[in-house]
């Protein structure tokens, strides 16, 4: 063989080997992806934050049903709490108890009222004042528990929300585990296409030494070499990738990838399509969470209709003072607080409209998830179905191959074909078994896919 071109597919396995040492720490079986994926996936954390968020605001409702008690104190220092009379500050007295303006003039040059500054009432350099109140909702009690429904169903949602995220993501491990199985099935096939295609070249280089072959059809053999070197190198590209994302997906720190071990595959029997329909009505993560969100837009309403009643509440106040002048010492203080705002220029009517709006809208919404969710079970069913005539063929296609490959060597070893024949029908063999590989992880991925549609 051409001696650039050994050195030029050495550089690219090499290369290879080297990338995928570096960037792989483990490997992790499926059940060991999953369960990383559970504890250690960004977006299923952050679904459980919100179960945490939403079951804070359902506490927070609740706690609107009982009364708000409060107490309020100020202390403070005045360096001047007394209240004065300045001197002739009641001089005005005078005019009215004396017609005669000179006399007035007199009496206040000679007797101004007061004749100096007096202290009226005295205070405390010091002074405090305490509140203690408590305020019942009465009439806002029926608003509340719309309010507290409402939070319950953020609650549901969000756990909702959670486990929709978590059959997801496991779906999702699934599909990489299994395309990554799949993808090197593919690689080994590459390896075994470029393995023939080196045949090959040999073959033809020994026939152009002896005379008997073109050079051109060497030059095009050694093309076939570089072309079937180029595929392996994309198809390596394309596991590293599915690699790269199934690490991400799992939320792991290190890079991973499964383990190459092909697992033990169950072919469990699929009911009929009827009982996934009745299934995905009940258990459908989109569904349940559609319907929810039509109970709270209802709900919706019902809040926005008891803006119109008026609010009534309850209250009671004691009050302490101390040092402050012209005030009681302390009194209590009870009664009932009434508010309602008769006119509002159609604020409350508008929104009143808006969550009509709304109700509409998840009743729409709901309608169309139910049809989408009808259309994709359709579509899975049918996948599982031609999953499991590929299958079939794809196992007649396997064992044609390895009766191929059997005849070939007996030929190669007869001397009734070149060496080369034997490296195609390895190569043919080793794609017969990746597309059986295929087969039968599609239709295992095609069943997940159709179990995470009905909620399992």
């Amino acid at each position: 063989m051409n001696r650039i071109l050994k050195i030029y597919l050495l550089i690219i396995f090499f290369s290879f080997s080297a990338n995928l040492t570096s960037q792989v720490m483990g490997k992790l079986t499926l059940d060991e992806a999953l369960e990383m994926a559970l504890n250690e996936n960004k977006l299923i954390k952050i679904s459980q934050q919100r179960i945490l968020g939403s079951e804070g605001k359902l506490s927070e409702m609740k706690s609107n049903y009982f009364p708000r008690i409060e107490i309020q104190s100020v202390g403070a220092y005045n360096s001047d709490p007394n209240l004065y009379i300045n001197k002739g500050e009641l001089n005005g007295l005078y005019d009215e108890l004396v017609d005669d303006e000179i006399i007035d003039d007199w009496l206040i040059d000679n007797y101004p009222l007061p004749s100096r500054q007096i202290t009226f009432l005295g205070a405390n350099d010091f002074v405090v004042k305490s509140n203690a109140a408590i305020y019942q909702p009465i009439t806002q009690l029926t608003s509340i528990n719309t309010g507290r429904k409402i939070a319950e169903l953020d609650v549901e949602i969000s756990k909702l929300q959670y486990d929709g995220v978590k059959s997801k993501i496991k779906l999702g491990v699934k599909e990489l585990f299994y395309g990554i199985l799949i993808q090197d099935a593919k690689v080994n096939e590459a390896l075994q296409e470029v393995e023939y295609k080196k045949s090959e070249y040999q073959d033809a280089n020994n026939a152009y030494e002896a005379g008997e072959l073109l050079y051109l059809y060497v030059t095009s053999a050694k093309a076939e070499v570089f072309e079937a070197a180029q595929e392996l190198l994309y198809e390596e590209n394309l596991k590293d990738q599915y690699i790269s994302s199934f690490n991400q997906l799992i939320g792991a720190q290190y890079s991973y990838q499964p383990d190459l071990e092909l697992p033990i595959l169950e072919f469990k029997p699929v009911g009929e399509i009827q009982e996934y329909y009745t299934q995905g009505s009940e258990k459908n993560y989109g569904l349940k969470i559609a319907l929810a969100d039509l109970d709270k837009s209802e709900l919706g309403i019902t809040a926005a209709k008891k803006a119109f009643i008026p609010e009534l509440s309850f209250f009671a106040q004691y009050y302490y003072n101390y040092g402050i002048p012209l005030y009681a010492n302390q009194y209590l203080l009870m009664g009932l607080n009434f508010q309602w705002t008769l006119i509002d220029f159609g604020e409350r009517a508008s929104i009143v409209k808006q969550r009509n709006a709304i109700y509409n809208e998840a009743l729409d919404n709901l309608e169309y998830k139910i049809l989408t969710l009808q259309g994709e079970i359709q579509q899975a069913y049918k996948n599982i179905s031609y999953a499991e005539s590929l299958i079939l063929t794809a196992e007649k296609a396997y064992e044609a191959r390895e009766e191929e490959l059997i005849l070939t060597i007996n030929a190669v070893e007869a001397g009734e074909e070149l060496s080369s024949m034997m490296f195609k029908a390895k190569a043919d063999m080793s794609g017969a078994k990746a597309d059986k590989l295929a087969a039968e992880l599609n239709y295992q991925i095609a069943v997940a896919k159709l179990n995470s549609l009905v909620g399992e």
